[in-house]
């Protein structure tokens, strides 16, 4: 059996979670956490759909920036201390409800979770954002970060470079 790449470990990670941890600013600069499902787009971008009711989505309103964080669950790590994890600072906008984006992340969105998305889709105070991540860390364990940096077809934060005590 071929043994998986680090690219591919992250590949396969990031594509199997379904949610994001999320870190917002709110008026007062004092810092919020939360959590979303999310699709990741083609361009690289995380596609959240939320409620203007939540905190968060005011806060990303107000200030259009978040740090995100894909984790592995507990229950699936070996370590405690080392779970693999992916992190990101992104800045924020909102997705026009009239562009062919807007319907296509949310078909994404209704593929990956089911048909709740045809009820969340007919509420009038649902946004739909897109994150673009700007700066990235991949930890797969101790020892094991590695920054992301852009790649030349400019699909995101996709190459993967070894953090060690010199860089």
């Amino acid at each position: 059996m071929k043994k998986q790449s680090l690219q591919d470990d992250f590949i396969s990670f990031k594509a199997g979670v379904k949610t994001l941890c999320l870190a917002t600013l709110d008026h007062s600069a004092k810092p919020r956490a939360s959590y979303t499902p999310f699709v990741e787009g083609e361009d690289g971008c995380f596609y959240i759909f939320v409620s203007q009711l939540a905190a968060h989505t005011q806060d990303l309103l107000a200030q259009p920036a978040a740090g995100i964080l894909l984790l592995e669950d507990e229950q699936d790590a070996r370590q405690i201390f080392a779970r693999q994890r992916l992190s990101y600072q992104c800045h924020v906008e909102v997705v026009d409800p009239e562009t062919s984006l807007y319907k296509a992340m949310l078909d994404a969105m209704e593929a990956r979770f089911g048909n709740v998305l045809e009820l969340l889709r007919s509420l009038p105070d649902f946004i739909l954002f897109r994150l673009i991540p700007y700066e990235g860390q991949y930890v797969k364990g101790f020892g094991k970060a590695y920054k992301l940096v852009g790649t030349p077809d400019g699909k995101g934060l996709q190459k993967l470079e070894h953090i060690t005590s010199s860089s």
